[in-house]
């Protein structure tokens, strides 16, 4: 091994949010990230079987690490199954059809919203079939949302489940020059989907004949065509080590599964070990590693997250409150003067709700209740600031939904877990139990506070 190369990162790797839909990985998001780094690799893709649930998740991972290592880069993706327009339950055909896997990559906000758009047509229109839950995503999926804008996503052919290493390993076999016409014709075409710098080849390392012929066949392909190829581990678990855990895991659910060889090499590897199981020249490692690179080079850090955003629905009229002077209750509970003076309508209109529910609740009425409630309107104020979102919305849109539950003959509770110990729902309503008066402590709820 020339010890000056170096594999940048694989592309293409599981989570335990592939499991969604049967179990396939033993990798937690988190661990992943930290292990790509302590081998010294440059980027890391997540790629889930047909899911993006982990994507917030995951950004918060790589906020934190990305502080530390500005080089380092986590690409967003997912594990598409690929199938011709219009399969269903009612047309598939056995020995013919198969939901061939597919790489997407994110390479901006636009193109990870383009994967989402792709993964929610293929759920509303999935369907049981074998034992799973199938979700199909047709071709006409992607010319309609990504062909229609290129260049935000990367498409790449994935492992021996794709249609590509599919094929080829059929032409090796019948070396049909119709089917390698075919073949070249469905390459042409995820280029022109995705773009001419956006479409990959994807060749993995295992010491399987069946992967060892197909890494071969692509990279001629490849050479033949101007297409460009990268090297990917398809990561399902952690650590060599690791994989008789992998094993027991995935038969745990449904008995007896083929895992010895096709799970054989799917964990994160270094570069002499990946390269112990690759079959390649010097100069054709080089040539997946500068693709890795590439593709690296391409895809843009961006962010899910969304600021907090509490609606303002309509709320109850406090009319005997407003007719009260609020200096005595201003002296009472010093953070109602706050909410008065504060610019937000709701923090405003908070404080004669507070009014009107001490009014109506004789056992309020004492400076302990008042101690607990400025308390809470403290905590509410704080988390407000913080999270940039008015907290007072909220209490009045919930005060009101209960109040509606109540007039419509509805049954509802007293409350439950620590809401019971905020006793500012209390007075509004929202619960029913004063904590103050229970014989067990009952703890507040604790509002949380995000930076």
């Amino acid at each position: 091994m020339n010890m000056e190369r170096k594999y940048p990162g694989s592309l293409h790797n599981h989570t335990q949010y592939s499991n969604a839909r049967l179990r396939d990985c033993i990798i937690k998001e988190d661990a992943l990230i930290k292990y790509a780094l302590e081998l010294g690799h440059e980027v890391v893709a997540i790629t889930d079987h047909e899911s993006v649930m982990n994507a917030v998740k995951v950004e918060k991972v790589y906020k934190k690490i990305k502080e530390k290592n500005p080089d380092f880069k986590v690409i967003f993706g997912n594990e598409i199954y690929l199938c011709r327009n219009g399969l269903n339950a009612d047309n598939f055909i056995s020995g013919q059809d198969k939901y061939y896997h597919f790489i997407l990559l994110a390479k901006d906000a636009i193109g990870h919203r383009q994967i989402r758009e792709i993964s929610t047509r293929a759920w509303m229109r999935s369907y049981m079939a074998r034992g799973m839950r199938r979700v199909p995503t047709y071709y006409q999926d992607l010319i309609d949302i990504i062909g229609a804008d290129r260049g935000h996503v990367v498409g790449c052919t994935a492992c021996l489940g794709g249609a590509l290493a599919t094929q080829l390993l059929k032409y090796h076999q019948t070396k049909d020059n119709n089917l390698y016409e075919k073949i070249l014709m469905w390459c042409d075409q995820m280029e022109w989907i995705f773009g001419a710098d956006n479409f990959f080849l994807e060749l993995q390392p295992s010491e399987s004949r069946e992967q060892t012929v197909a890494n071969r066949m692509l990279i001629n392909l490849a050479n033949e065509n101007h297409y460009r190829y990268i090297i990917t581990t398809d990561s399902h678990y952690l650590k060599k080590e690791d994989r008789p855990i992998h094993k027991a895991y995935l038969n745990a659910q449904d008995g007896d599964r083929e895992v010895d060889m096709f799970y054989a090499t799917t964990y994160m590897m270094d570069t002499k070990e990946l390269e112990s199981h690759m079959d390649l020249t010097e100069d054709e490692l080089e040539e997946a590693y500068r693709n890795i690179r590439f593709i690296k080079d391409m895809c843009q850090d961006f962010s899910l997250l969304k600021p907090l955003r509490i609606p303002e629905l309509k709320w109850k009229e406090f009319y005997q409150s407003g007719l009260m002077p609020l200096q005595p209750w201003y002296d009472a509970i010093p953070m109602l003067q706050t909410f008065m003076n504060s610019e937000h309508k709701a923090d405003r209109e908070l404080v004669f709700a507070v009014i009107d529910g001490i009014t109506n609740h004789q056992d309020l009425q004492n400076q302990r209740a008042y101690d607990e409630i400025n308390m809470n309107l403290e905590m509410t104020w704080i988390s407000s600031n913080v999270n940039n979102a008015r907290w007072s919305a909220y209490y009045l849109n919930l005060q009101n939904i209960i109040d509606l539950c109540w007039k419509a003959g509805s049954i509802v509770g007293p409350g439950r877990g620590s809401g019971v110990g905020f006793i500012l729902l209390y007075v509004l309503g929202i619960t029913q139990i004063n904590p103050l008066l229970e014989e067990t402590k009952c703890f507040a709820w604790r509002l949380t506070l995000r930076v």
